[in-house]
């Protein structure tokens, strides 16, 4: 339970830091963390995470997931505050399209230090605060799994984080900390409406492909999140679930 000023009480569930939760996937997973009566603190570049923060009751720290300096500075604060991290749930992220051969190097290098060293940054300066028993949850992807093209920096970005999570997941077993991934099909974000608004995707098509018919919608992924990040998937570590209504193996 959480008090009136937004810590745990003792013997409780610790604090989830959620990266890059001011909107989007990560505000659907920090909304569902606080429904669940958990105490939640966003991390995010963006100072629109303050508003969002103050909207769900959750704690917030301006940060950006490619300093690891302002990641250890902000995760020693949380701690000591709050008390020992319970869970990690790395959303951060970000993409750029275009066809491989025209890729600047600028954009590559933004797309991987975003979502692939941001995620292991925040992992790595988490590490010290988090409690026995800790879950860690990384965004990857169905890029993770099948080709995207002219998406080639985001592919590689999400393969990489599906192989942080099984490293991770090998060495911190032994101090009870479980690394997961949880990895969505296309979702219903703003994210997805610049890119449809912008010609670069066409959801009727998207959804044509997806067994299910439908795009992903932020509580689908927040569910299998909370899955992560709750007491029902105690012995699961390693693991990456796709949450893709069927796409990824459906040819």
């Amino acid at each position: 339970m959480i008090d009136d000023s937004g810590n745990q009480k003792e013997g409780q569930m610790g604090p989830i830091v959620i990266t890059g939760a001011a909107k989007g996937i990560g505000l659907g997973v920090a909304s569902a963390v606080r429904a669940a009566g958990m105490d939640a603190v966003i991390f995010d570049a963006d100072t629109d995470g303050s508003r969002s923060a103050s909207e769900i009751g959750a704690g917030f720290h301006r940060v950006n997931v490619t300093d690891r300096d302002e990641l250890e500075a902000a995760f020693s604060r949380v701690a000591e505050e709050r008390g020992p991290i319970s869970g990690l749930v790395n959303s951060a992220g970000l993409t750029r399209t275009g066809p491989s051969a025209e890729l600047s190097v600028a954009d590559w290098k933004l797309v991987i230090d975003v979502d692939l060293t941001g995620t292991f940054f925040a992992c790595q300066a988490a590490f010290p605060y988090l409690a026995e028993t800790a879950s860690i949850v990384n965004l990857a992807s169905i890029a993770s799994a099948r080709a995207l093209p002219e998406r080639v920096a985001y592919t590689a970005a999400k393969f990489g984080v599906v192989g942080v999570t099984r490293v991770l997941a090998v060495e911190w077993a032994e101090r009870g900390i479980r690394v997961n991934a949880v990895a969505p099909a296309w979702t219903e974000t703003l994210l997805v409406t610049e890119l449809v608004a912008a010609g670069k995707i066409d959801r009727e098509d998207l959804s044509s492909r997806i067994p299910m018919k439908r795009l992903a919608r932020v509580d689908d992924v927040a569910g299998a999140v909370m899955f992560f990040l709750g007491a029902d998937s105690p012995y699961i570590t390693g693991q990456t679930l796709y949450v893709d209504g069927g796409y990824t193996w459906a040819g």
